[in-house]
């Protein structure tokens, strides 16, 4: 009867110790489904900031230089399958990471991290921007925001043409299949001048706005240039010159003889 009866240990569902532990497997599932979305995120913002920076600058700074640009295109980052492209979609998407870490720890520093991680993203787009257009009597590009503006007058150019390509490389809107395609310009010193990549999906018809204007103005050069060189045929004929007084002599004295000749035939 003095012996105490024991106790099963009976542990209990809401106890703190298990309480903790469903909680932090709570975070942890909450963690795990906040990253890709995270990621997205930064994509998404670097693209949208991106295109406005990029339509700020180009409004503010164009490349043709006292005329204005008939047609123009650009590399479009989220389409182009080539490796400088790639790089900066990696870096869009890793600029979500702070904010990811920011959730899990709770600093609001990892917050401003996140935020410079997308301004530099974006920088790093720009640096790397390639672009053309062109106007009236010249061809314009440029690789690199502050790379230098590279002008092709129209006299010295022969003809253009639009290449297509499969190319390598992964892209979200095509996955492994991928195309880009380009402008080349031959030169009449036979120099073939390729231009900036782009696209081919979304790029197509901007690159051959360029090489139709581009044709265009060639052929309206070639046309000037046949007739400054071949008489038109709606011209004036000179008047013809009067003859002079020898010449009118040695004319009658020519009839006379003739008159005389069929005179003596006749008899």
């Amino acid at each position: 009867m003095g012996q105490r009866q024991r106790r099963c240990p009976v542990i209990c569902p809401f106890s703190p110790g298990r309480g903790w532990h469903i909680v932090a497997g709570v975070k942890m599932y909450q963690l795990a489904l906040a990253l890709p979305f995270l990621l997205a995120i930064g994509v998404a913002a670097h693209w949208l900031i991106a295109r406005v920076v990029k339509a700020v600058l180009w409004s503010w700074s164009p490349l043709a230089t006292g005329e204005p640009e008939a047609a123009a295109y650009e590399r479009r980052v989220y389409h182009s399958a080539d490796m400088p492209m790639m790089q900066i979609v990696a870096a869009a998407a890793l600029s979500g990471l702070p904010w990811w870490v920011a959730l899990a720890t709770g600093s609001g520093l990892w917050w401003a991290a996140g935020f410079l991680a997308i301004a530099g993203v974006v920088a790093l787009d720009v640096a790397r921007w390639e672009r053309v257009a062109v106007s009236a009597h010249n061809l314009w590009f440029q690789r690199g925001y502050r790379g230098r503006v590279h002008q092709v007058a129209m006299d010295n150019i022969r003809d253009a043409s639009v290449e297509e390509m499969e190319v390598g490389g992964f892209t979200l809107r095509h996955g492994r299949h991928n195309r880009l395609v380009r402008l080349n310009v031959r030169m009449k010193d036979k120099r073939l001048v390729a231009l900036p990549k782009t696209d081919a999906d979304r790029g197509l018809d901007e690159v051959e706005a360029v090489a139709n204007h581009l044709r265009m103005r060639l052929q309206q050069l070639r046309d000037s240039e046949r007739s400054r060189t071949v008489q038109p045929s709606g011209a004036r004929a000179k008047p013809p010159v009067s003859p002079s007084p020898e010449e009118q002599e040695l004319q009658r004295a020519l009839n006379r003889l003739r008159h005389g000749a069929l005179k003596r035939a006749a008899r």
